[in-house]
């Protein structure tokens, strides 16, 4: 199996002194993510994720940095409480089925950047390099937000079923892009991504013939996604472990789950669902709530800063 892997050299800039420690927790932000800004990623690199839709990199958080998102996320996480999984209390999962199975898939805490001001600063400093990554690999030019989301499997936690993001979504786009940073060791044993490498074009073929995407709820059975893709059934799967401070990006059509945790330790990861500049409401709830929901019309621009602030605008895409 071939996973290609973008790694370059992060220098660690100079304290910022005693007057940024009053500002402790944005000035860590801009400390931690200047180095990372002049990130290039090569053409074979690029054209890797293009025919492949994942690309794994390593190693894009040094020790100090993956330290401060893991405080960061962690008291994000803790601060939502047992059962609040979206920043709304009380708000629907219009998305999945199975809930007794899928509970124990993960703890997965929504769009912490809307509850944690300081998950806020961490999400869109990180933008500044990720989201120009997923522009480049997506050829782009601008991305807002569309959802965050820390992914934690507990101990002895489910697998998650093979899916595809972007049927799920509240807009169509062949360009929507994941952003997945493991905040732990992530190995086959304890719950690492797996991906069918190359199906991202099968859901874009069934897309561009009817004219929108096929939906699969995420359940307890593995292989219900062959229901509407049955020549993914003869993709090889790729598992893709990785050192705590890497990531993988993947695109929103690519068929894609996670193993089960065979182990006794939690399996922490941070995302961001990524939505092209300019996208239009499909018609589909997901994690808008209600009032979200009712105020919108089946073509409506998804501009609000609120809801989905640009997290990258740039000119240096291919």
């Amino acid at each position: 199996k071939e996973i290609m892997i973008a790694r370059w050299r992060l220098r660690v800039p100079p304290s910022s002194g005693i007057r940024n420690f009053l500002h402790c927790f944005r000035a860590a932000s801009l400390s931690n993510f200047q180095p990372m800004r002049d990130v290039r990623l090569s053409d074979r690199e690029i054209d890797f994720y293009r025919n492949n839709g994942y690309l794994l990199v390593e190693d894009v958080l040094q020790d100090d940095q993956l330290a401060f998102w893991r405080r960061t996320i962690d008291t994000a996480v803790a601060e939502r409480g047992r059962n609040w999984v979206y920043p709304q209390k009380g708000q629907e999962d219009a998305t999945n089925v199975d809930f007794e199975y899928y509970h124990s898939v993960f703890t997965q805490r929504i769009n912490l950047w809307q509850s944690s001001h300081t998950a806020r600063n961490l999400v869109f400093e990180a933008a500044k390099v990720f989201g120009k990554l997923a522009c480049q690999l997506e050829g782009i030019e601008r991305m807002r937000i569309w959802h965050d989301q820390a992914l934690y499997k507990e101990p002895w936690a489910n697998p998650t079923s093979w899916h595809v993001d972007v049927p799920y979504w509240s807009f169509d786009s062949v360009h929507a892009i994941s952003l997945w940073v493991a905040l732990d060791d992530v190995t086959e044993m304890n719950g690492c991504m797996y991906f069918l490498p190359g199906t991202h074009k099968l859901v874009k073929k069934d897309y561009d013939e009817k004219g929108e995407f096929s939906e699969i709820k995420i359940g307890k059975n593995m292989a219900d996604v062959f229901k509407s893709f049955p020549e993914a059934q003869s993709a090889h799967s790729v598992s893709v472990p990785m050192r705590a401070g890497s990531c993988s990006f993947h695109s929103g059509m690519l068929i894609h789950g996670a193993g089960a945790n065979m182990t006794a330790g939690r399996r922490r990861a941070m995302t961001v669902q990524m939505m092209p500049y300019g996208s239009r409401f499909n018609g589909k709830k997901n994690i808008l709530t209600s009032d979200q929901f009712n105020a919108l019309k089946i073509g409506d621009l998804l501009d609000s800063e609120d809801q989905n602030p640009l997290l990258y605008e740039g000119t240096d895409s291919k």
